[in-house]
């Protein structure tokens, strides 16, 4: 996973595998993207298709350059077949909820990095097991999603803190929470590797997607 070594880097999750967002982003300099398949976003409120559905998108946002992660899917709907396809197309890493994660989804990703996303009880020992068991990337889900977009708590940064302590892997915490971008400095005290900047506080209108990422960018540069 290509990531900054002398600061947390701004990931932004895509509202839609669109490639205006995507160049919007780049432009407003996000260090990667993230892209998704097989699953309903409930943030963003977005169905995205199987790979074969979205593929030509997936193909034209890669084309841009920037570093990407693909979500493979939600509980049920993770194909390793289709995993197997996505690893030829260039994405940087895979990324799926540990609970819906099949068995063998860390084999599945071959040369790509696998990510998992912790669920919102989930603490250090759940993340140093993942991470034996060769997970080399993980994203903190900090919120069940009946409370997305509240703002930032001390409970999250304890939970981030204590999770990113115990495992030798980076730690990227999403925007379930309304973060600002004063949040940021907070989160990388606490070992954030990264930021994924998503439908809370990006929305999905094109229009002035760019402006809405910038400010944070600029929060850790």
């Amino acid at each position: 996973m290509r990531l900054p070594q002398s600061r947390p880097a701004v990931l932004v999750s895509l509202p839609r595998n669109e490639t205006a967002l995507a160049r919007e982003a780049a432009l407003a300099g996000a260090d990667g993207l993230k892209v998704h398949t097989n699953v309903r976003h409930r943030a963003s409120g977005t169905a995205f298709g199987s790979l074969d559905e979205e593929r030509e998108r997936l193909r034209d946002i890669l084309a841009l350059g920037v570093p990407t992660g693909l979500v493979v899917g939600a509980a049920g709907s993770v194909s390793l077949t289709e995993m197997a396809a996505a690893r030829e197309m260039g994405f940087d890493y895979f990324d799926v909820y540990a609970a819906d994660a099949p068995a063998g989804y860390v084999e599945a990703c071959g040369p790509v990095t696998p990510m998992v996303a912790l669920g919102p009880g989930d603490g250090p020992a759940q993340a140093r097991a993942l991470a034996r068991r060769g997970t080399r990337a993980l994203e903190l889900s900090t919120l069940e999603p009946e409370r997305y977009g509240t703002p930032l708590t001390l409970a999250t940064l304890a939970r981030l803190e204590a999770v990113a302590s115990a495992v030798d892997v980076p730690v990227i915490v999403p925007s379930q929470h309304a973060l600002v971008p004063d949040d940021l400095a907070l989160l990388r005290a606490a070992g954030a590797a990264a930021v994924l900047l998503g439908a809370v506080v990006t929305g999905a209108d094109p229009a002035g997607f760019g402006a809405r990422i910038a400010p944070y960018v600029a929060a850790l540069r």
